[in-house]
């Protein structure tokens, strides 16, 4: 019994560690995370456009995991308002995970709050995303 307590222990924790490190905390992994979170979007784009609700719901639990990794890199910098922006996102995605999840999901419904969480998500770049001299994107230089 007390190894069988030692395995889940060790488990445990070595999940705590995973969980902790894919937390952004550089810009570089902000980076990563954003990128990620990018090709996410088209990918529920997509999905809602063909009323692929599952493969769509697979996405924002993607997009909400990967925002809230990132939120941690506001927190690091101690940027509440991209905290808050992060908060938002999430939410927003919270909506459209609903609408996606109904008995009968409406399309217009999850394109709806599709938008309304691309929103939320354009209102932290319009501050702190910019694009280097290679058109790709970046946190805009000074914002951190």
């Amino acid at each position: 019994m007390r190894r069988f307590l030692s395995l889940v222990l060790t488990f445990a924790l070595a999940g705590a560690a995973v969980v902790t490190a894919e937390k952004a905390k550089t810009p570089q992994d902000m980076d990563v995370a954003m990128k990620k979170v990018g090709k996410t979007q088209q990918d529920l784009n997509k999905a809602i456009n063909a009323m692929a609700y599952a493969d769509a719901k697979k996405q924002v639990d993607i997009m909400k995991t990967t925002l809230t990794d990132a939120e941690n890199f506001w927190v690091v910098n101690k940027k509440m308002d991209a905290q808050q922006f992060s908060k938002d996102a999430i939410a927003k995605l919270d909506a459209l995970d609903k609408a996606l999840t109904e008995k009968t999901p409406d399309q217009a419904k999850a394109t709806a709050a599709y938008k309304e969480a691309t929103a939320a998500c354009n209102s932290c770049h319009k501050v702190y995303r910019g694009v280097d001299a290679n058109s790709q994107f970046i946190i805009k230089p000074g914002s951190i």
